[in-house]
Protein backbone atom coordinates (compact mmCIF):
# COMPACT_ATOMS: atom_id res chain seq x y z
CA UNK A 1 0.00 0.00 0.00
CA UNK A 2 1.35 3.81 -1.16
CA UNK A 3 0.04 5.12 2.39
CA UNK A 4 2.52 2.49 3.98
CA UNK A 5 5.60 3.86 1.54
CA UNK A 6 5.19 6.96 2.71
CA UNK A 7 5.81 6.00 6.22
CA UNK A 8 8.73 4.37 4.82
CA UNK A 9 10.09 6.99 2.80
CA UNK A 10 9.32 9.59 5.66
CA UNK A 11 11.42 7.92 8.17
CA UNK A 12 14.49 6.80 5.76
CA UNK A 13 14.49 11.08 5.22
CA UNK A 14 14.57 11.62 8.90
CA UNK A 15 17.24 9.02 9.04
CA UNK A 16 19.37 10.82 6.23
CA UNK A 17 18.71 14.51 7.72
CA UNK A 18 20.30 12.63 10.95
CA UNK A 19 23.18 11.53 8.91
CA UNK A 20 23.96 14.62 7.05
CA UNK A 21 23.25 17.17 9.95
CA UNK A 22 26.65 17.11 11.82
CA UNK A 23 28.57 18.05 8.70
CA UNK A 24 25.88 20.61 7.87
CA UNK A 25 27.34 23.93 9.33
CA UNK A 26 28.05 27.83 8.40
CA UNK A 27 27.66 31.21 10.00
CA UNK A 28 25.41 32.95 7.43
CA UNK A 29 22.44 31.97 4.76
CA UNK A 30 24.62 31.93 2.23
CA UNK A 31 27.11 29.67 3.98
CA UNK A 32 24.67 27.34 4.76
CA UNK A 33 23.02 26.75 1.70
CA UNK A 34 26.07 25.56 0.13
CA UNK A 35 27.32 23.95 2.99
CA UNK A 36 23.69 22.17 2.83
CA UNK A 37 24.28 21.60 -1.41
CA UNK A 38 27.53 20.14 -0.64
CA UNK A 39 25.62 17.48 1.68
CA UNK A 40 25.05 14.20 -0.40
CA UNK A 41 23.01 13.23 3.19
CA UNK A 42 20.85 16.58 3.12
CA UNK A 43 20.42 16.69 -0.95
CA UNK A 44 19.05 12.87 -0.53
CA UNK A 45 16.53 14.13 2.47
CA UNK A 46 15.07 16.66 0.49
CA UNK A 47 14.56 14.81 -2.97
CA UNK A 48 13.11 11.68 -0.83
CA UNK A 49 10.84 14.18 0.73
CA UNK A 50 9.52 15.66 -2.51
CA UNK A 51 9.40 12.04 -4.10
CA UNK A 52 7.10 11.31 -0.86
CA UNK A 53 4.91 14.08 -1.31
CA UNK A 54 4.06 12.58 -4.75
CA UNK A 55 3.23 9.60 -3.53
CA UNK A 56 1.17 11.18 -0.92
CA UNK A 57 -0.40 12.74 -3.55
CA UNK A 58 -1.64 9.98 -5.35
CA UNK A 59 -2.90 8.36 -1.83
CA UNK A 60 -5.20 11.12 -0.99
CA UNK A 61 -6.26 10.56 -4.65
CA UNK A 62 -7.50 6.91 -3.77
CA UNK A 63 -8.17 7.06 0.10
CA UNK A 64 -10.10 8.79 2.37
CA UNK A 65 -7.83 11.34 4.52
CA UNK A 66 -9.08 9.89 7.79
CA UNK A 67 -7.73 6.50 6.39
CA UNK A 68 -4.53 7.50 4.68
CA UNK A 69 -3.66 10.09 7.12
CA UNK A 70 -3.04 7.34 10.50
CA UNK A 71 -1.12 5.11 8.51
CA UNK A 72 1.45 7.80 8.51
CA UNK A 73 1.74 7.63 12.12
CA UNK A 74 3.94 3.89 11.35
CA UNK A 75 6.97 6.42 10.41
CA UNK A 76 6.98 7.19 14.23
CA UNK A 77 7.78 3.52 14.71
CA UNK A 78 9.79 3.07 11.77
CA UNK A 79 12.15 5.80 12.55
CA UNK A 80 13.73 4.48 16.17
CA UNK A 81 14.11 0.62 14.20
CA UNK A 82 15.85 2.12 11.29
CA UNK A 83 18.02 4.45 14.20
CA UNK A 84 18.87 1.31 16.10
CA UNK A 85 19.35 -0.85 13.42
CA UNK A 86 21.85 1.81 11.30
CA UNK A 87 22.89 4.43 14.40
CA UNK A 88 23.50 2.30 17.18
CA UNK A 89 20.80 4.10 19.17
CA UNK A 90 19.24 2.59 22.19
CA UNK A 91 15.95 1.87 21.92
CA UNK A 92 14.59 2.08 26.00
CA UNK A 93 11.57 0.45 26.90
CA UNK A 94 9.63 3.63 26.81
CA UNK A 95 10.12 3.68 23.19
CA UNK A 96 8.93 -0.10 22.40
CA UNK A 97 5.93 1.10 24.05
CA UNK A 98 4.86 4.01 22.60
CA UNK A 99 6.14 2.67 19.35
CA UNK A 100 3.54 -0.41 20.30
CA UNK A 101 0.49 1.81 21.53
CA UNK A 102 1.05 3.62 17.61
CA UNK A 103 1.08 0.38 16.19
CA UNK A 104 -2.49 -0.60 18.14
CA UNK A 105 -3.87 2.78 17.25
CA UNK A 106 -3.08 2.89 13.68
CA UNK A 107 -4.65 -1.34 13.78
CA UNK A 108 -8.08 0.58 15.99
CA UNK A 109 -8.32 3.16 13.05
CA UNK A 110 -8.36 1.18 10.70
CA UNK A 111 -10.94 -1.22 12.22
CA UNK A 112 -12.98 1.18 12.44
CA UNK A 113 -12.80 3.07 9.17
CA UNK A 114 -12.77 -1.00 7.65
CA UNK A 115 -16.28 -1.34 9.71
CA UNK A 116 -17.97 1.77 8.13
Amino acid sequence: MLAILTAFSMAGGQLLFKLGAPAWQGESVATWITSFLKNPFLVAAIFLYAFTILIWIYVLRTLPLSLAYPLTALSYVIVPVLSFLFLHEKMSWQIVVGCAVIIIGVVITHLRAGGT
